[in-house]
């Protein structure tokens, strides 16, 4: 489902929402947004919707010119940051996005999109020992700090990262570990549909995606793309889905 590019990532769909529907409707107008920066070079409204549109449209390396923009004018803002260093990771450029990313867990370090941003790209850079060892020291963090949530989002993330490296059996593990310690979580059952669709059991897939159907709520504000994901499980071939839940963890282009 080539949607899928144009969507959240997986991991942040389950955890956060990337951006504003607000700024996404805007991106229509680039034009005008574009007259506006002509006349006030400085105008972050107008930075930000055209940024968007150029991440949205795949046009990555002019993007950067205006994420650079948004950091120089708001420095303190962390999702410029963020931003920035995905859009080094889409360029190829992964020891930079690495630094990037690393630079923001300095300050930030249990927040979840920069582990993302960070194990993905060491993934890319063939550091998958290095990256399992970052996210449990991470994980160690968040335990000594009680700090709940973001313990469990870390599991998750270890949990996908398994997957993503092709360890299917482990990532099945990790989940149900995961449904254990809280059932009511339909972001695990989630998951394990999508593995259990790679291993090409459609039996126990349905099962876990009907759980998930009962627990996420109406109102989550990423149900629509995520039941998207359990469409492309049921209907993609392996080879592709597989390529598609790794690409979940690239954020909105």
């Amino acid at each position: 489902m080539g949607k899928f590019h144009c969507k959240p990532a997986l991991a942040a769909a389950i955890s956060e929402t990337i951006t504003s529907s607000e700024v996404e409707e805007k991106t229509d107008n680039e034009a005008m947004y574009l007259k506006v920066l002509e006349r006030d070079p400085r105008n972050v409204e107008a930075l930000k919707v055209i940024f968007y549109g150029k991440m949205r449209s795949g046009k990555t390396e002019e993007a950067v010119k205006y994420v650079e923009r948004l950091i120089e004018i708001e420095p303190v803002e962390v999702e410029w940051k963020l931003l920035q260093a995905l859009n080094y990771e889409m360029l190829g450029e992964l020891s930079k996005a690495k630094r990037l990313f690393e630079d923001i867990l300095v300050d930030r370090p249990l927040l979840l999109r920069a582990l993302h941003g960070l194990a993905m790209v060491m993934h890319k850079n063939h550091e998958d020992a290095e990256l399992f060892e970052m996210l449990s020291k991470a994980l160690e963090v968040a335990r000594s700090e009680n700090r709940v949530t973001e313990e469990r989002n870390i599991r998750i993330l270890i949990a996908q990262m398994n997957v993503v490296k092709g360890d299917l059996e482990e990532g099945l593990k990790k989940f149900q570990e995961l449904v254990d310690d809280n059932p009511r979580d339909f972001r695990p059952y989630l998951c394990q549909g999508i593995i259990y669709s790679l291993l090409d059991k459609a039996k126990e897939a349905e099962e876990q995606f009907e759980i998930y159907r009962s627990l996420i709520p109406d109102e989550f504000p990423q149900r629509g793309f995520l039941d998207d994901v359990v469409l492309a499980a049921k209907t993609e071939s392996h080879d592709q889905l597989k390529k598609e839940f790794e690409a979940q963890f690239s954020y909105r282009k």
